[in-house]
């Protein structure tokens, strides 16, 4: 398979040339098609969280940990807690820090310990079903907490999905030795649809990606961005 280095580089190269297009185009502008760039390479790392200890897995509970822990900080907040000192805008309490810290605590390690215990590297994580997840997660979170406009967000998840197919694509690319004329063993094992030895898992997986199609809205900005996109290729 590749290594961490070859799929940054990948992304990066591919990200650029989507952000690129799409600025010149006018279909965005460029603030927006670079963020979704940095979108598609975030993509790109998220099937090798199942990776022990690796880079991608450490990221995102780290930011999973930061982002848990300012939530947490801030409901506990609206409670009716003792105030330590105030900054602009927000009374910081000595509960506040304490949840936050315990919260970020939970999640940095026991949790992350958990899903190293529960995962093996390149099963259910690296399932196009995961990727699907990933992406309409993110476009439902927005859509529920963030004050972007729709279209921003889907764009946001496509990419997010973009860039985790890139991920595999490449993996199944590693999996041939054309100098040798032959197929690795790992051929088949990146690319695929669910994890055929984890049959809960998937099944599960595939659920949960139902549902986030039932609950998110039809993407009518992102069927009319998309058709406007045809028709100046077109």
């Amino acid at each position: 398979m590749a290594n961490f280095a070859t799929h940054v580089a990948v992304a990066g190269m591919v990200a650029t040339g989507m952000a690129s297009g799409i600025a010149v185009t006018g279909m965005l502008s460029w603030s927006d098609s670079l963020i979704l760039g940095v979108f598609l390479v975030a993509g790109t790392l998220l099937p090798d969280i199942d990776v022990d200890g690796g880079r991608p897995q450490r990221w995102l509970f780290s930011l999973l940990a930061l982002a848990a822990a300012i939530v947490a900080s801030s409901l506990t907040t609206r409670m009716q807690t003792t105030p330590l000192f105030t900054v602009p805008g927000q009374t910081v309490s000595c509960e506040a820090i304490a949840a936050g810290f315990l919260v970020w605590l939970l999640i940095r390690y026991p949790a992350a310990y958990l899903f190293q215990r529960l995962t093996r590297h390149r099963g259910l994580c690296h399932s196009l079903v995961v990727g699907g997840l990933w992406g309409l997660g993110w476009v439902y979170l927005g859509l529920q907490c963030l004050a972007s406009e729709p279209l921003t967000i889907w764009l946001q998840g496509m990419a997010l999905f973009l860039g985790f197919l890139v991920h595999l694509v490449l993996d199944e690319a590693y999996s041939v030795d054309i100098n040798n004329a032959r197929i690795k063993r790992s051929f088949g094992s990146a690319l695929k649809i669910w994890e055929p030895d984890f049959p809960v898992g998937s099944l599960l997986a595939t659920a949960a990606l139902m549902g986030l199609v039932w609950l998110l809205p039809y993407p009518h900005e992102l069927i009319q961005w998309l058709h406007r996109g045809v028709q100046l290729l077109g």
